[in-house]
């Protein structure tokens, strides 16, 4: 909207059909649809700041995640409301973190393809970090790496 944008969600029937066969094998690939922004001439500039707002916004909601899975882990003891919370802030982190990472990607209609055509340095910065937090969620867990955060 500050650039004078309208978005529409556009329905991709090939992505959710993809997403359908690959839940049987275990593994969920999905990218049932995207987002077109109207009008469609605007410069590589505003596509690319646009883009990089929804990779953003998935970084810090994962870093929201975690920073209340720490708040709550020493009470999820007490409570199996705490540890609901615990757990589902974890699990937010990871999922955040993963989808940042994939929206980055410069394939078809994905916002790397965006950020990566608008300023390359900005999308290496904005890709690593949100690899980073991916390698993480991956290799050290989101619970150990509460653990670690808070010392425990």
């Amino acid at each position: 909207m500050k650039y004078g944008c309208q978005a529409e969600f556009k329905l991709w029937p090939l992505g959710l059909l993809i997403a359908f066969v690959t839940s049987f094998f275990g593994v969920v690939f999905a990218s049932p649809a995207s987002i077109n922004i109207h009008p469609g001439d605007i410069d590589d500039e505003v596509s690319g700041k646009i883009s990089i707002a929804g990779p953003m916004a998935n970084m810090v909601l994962a870093l929201v995640f975690i920073a209340i899975a720490a708040l709550i882990y020493p009470f999820k003891i007490y409570s199996n409301i705490f540890n609901l919370i615990y757990l589902i802030s974890t699990v937010g982190f990871s999922v955040n973190s993963f989808l940042a990472t994939f929206n980055l990607f410069p394939i078809y209609s994905l916002d790397g393809t965006k950020v990566l055509k608008w300023n390359i340095g900005i999308w290496i910065i904005t890709i690593a970090i949100a690899g980073i937090m991916v390698l993480i969620a991956i290799t050290i867990g989101a619970e150990n790496m509460v653990s670690l955060l808070i010392g425990a």
